[in-house]
């Protein structure tokens, strides 16, 4: 069935300052929901489009995170470091709704854009300023990047198995958590615009605190820590070694029963027992581990969900491109993108049946600048004699 009604935010425009990962990625949230995002890029463009670029295409062009984080958007070259550029870049705020940032705190303040200049030029627009440790604080001009917030949001500390170094997860997982914590705290700024414009200030820092919370909790209520140390075998949660390589069986108490007979333990292994200390769950772990050693990491996720227990191989990015789950929801798309050819880019982890938002690939830089510009009513003559002082590409 085709769409039958607008997605969520059309008729919405934003505003992407964004560099690298966290704005970026907060304003293609918003573009997958209908909106028009515009991204307004220095003459050099956003570091991200550099990152990891592959040989043979155009330099800047083909980074995958440029491709996957400025999807859907429109690319406008200005320098707002010069004042031509800082004008036309507020006479395209008067057409805003919505404006995202992340740049460290005082760089808008530096360049006499921030936030009450932003709302003069336009009194009902959305600024979002995603940073760091956020715009207040001791901590407010400290330096960062993802493996040191993720480390000083205390996810280091509760990662990896007690005898060992910590570890952190792999991607960018901090900021595509604060992505997404901005995007939903932008989307409550646009519901209360009718009350005027609104600053919203998100800070990285804080959002890691999120999924581990009742650490902090529990230190605060108890006086120590409870849980930090249980042996790993104990928790029920196991990585095994399978014959081509690693899986994992995920069981909870209710689980331990099934896990046993698809594994062929003693059912006593896997029977629930408060006074347990972890003797028996270690032996039937150990009985899993052989289990699995046997067969390959497919067979250990096919078998453990045949028996309805938590269970999975290790994927890779290959796997995940062929993942029939994600096939038959269309979340990988199939875009064509300028001098790459077809490129396998991934969705967003939400739809809306009826309705159905154009696909954009990511824009080449400066791609739209003379689109934008025109619909300001500049002239061909004012952009020309722009792009001649620098000012605009």
């Amino acid at each position: 069935m085709g769409a039958t009604v607008p997605p969520p935010l059309h008729g919405v425009r934003v505003l992407d300052l964004g560099r690298e990962i966290a704005g970026p990625l907060c304003a293609r949230f918003l573009s997958r929901m209908g909106a028009d995002v515009i991204k307004v890029e220095p003459p050099l463009g956003d570091p991200i489009r550099r990152a990891n670029s592959t040989s043979g295409a155009r330099t800047g062009e083909s980074s995958p995170g440029h491709l996957y984080a400025n999807e859907g958007k429109r690319s406008v070259v200005m320098d707002l470091a010069t004042p031509s550029g800082r004008q036309v870049f507020l006479r395209l705020v008067r057409t805003a709704d919505i404006v995202i940032e992340n740049f460290e705190p005082q760089v808008l303040a530096d360049l006499d854009l921030d936030y009450p200049v932003l709302r003069a030029a336009n009194p009902g627009v959305i600024l979002t300023s995603i940073s760091a440790y956020g715009d207040t604080g001791p901590y407010r001009d400290f330096q960062a990047r993802e493996l040191t917030l993720f480390a000083m949001g205390g996810h280091m500390y509760r990662s990896g198995a007690p005898d060992r170094p910590p570890v952190r997860m792999g991607g960018h997982p901090t900021e595509v958590l604060a992505a997404l914590g901005a995007g939903y705290a932008t989307l409550a700024a646009l519901r209360m615009r009718a009350a005027g414009g609104q600053h919203v200030t998100y800070s990285a820092f804080e959002s890691q605190v999120t999924s581990h919370a009742q650490a902090m909790v529990e230190v605060s209520y108890y006086g120590m820590e409870t849980g930090g140390d249980a042996p790993r075998g104990a928790a029920g949660i196991r990585g095994l070694l399978a014959r081509d390589g690693l899986a994992m069986i995920s069981a909870q108490e209710q689980q331990m029963p099934r896990l046993a007979a698809l594994v062929g333990a003693p059912p006593e292994l896997g029977q629930v027992d408060p006074m347990d200390r972890g003797g028996r769950r270690g032996e039937l772990m150990e009985r899993v581990a052989e289990w699995a050693s046997q067969r390959t990491a497919r067979e250990v996720y096919e078998l453990g969900q045949g028996a309805r227990v938590p269970a999975s191989f290790v994927a890779s990015p290959q796997d995940l491109l062929e993942s029939p789950q994600y096939r038959h929801r269309n979340f990988i798309r199939e875009v064509e993108q300028p001098e790459l050819g077809t490129v396998a880019v991934p969705g967003l982890p939400f739809k809306w049946p009826e309705s159905e938002v154009p696909e954009r690939p990511a824009p080449r830089l400066g791609e739209h600048t003379v689109e934008v510009l025109e619909s300001l009513d500049m002239t061909r003559d004012q952009i020309l004699r722009l792009a001649a002082a620098g000012v605009v590409a």
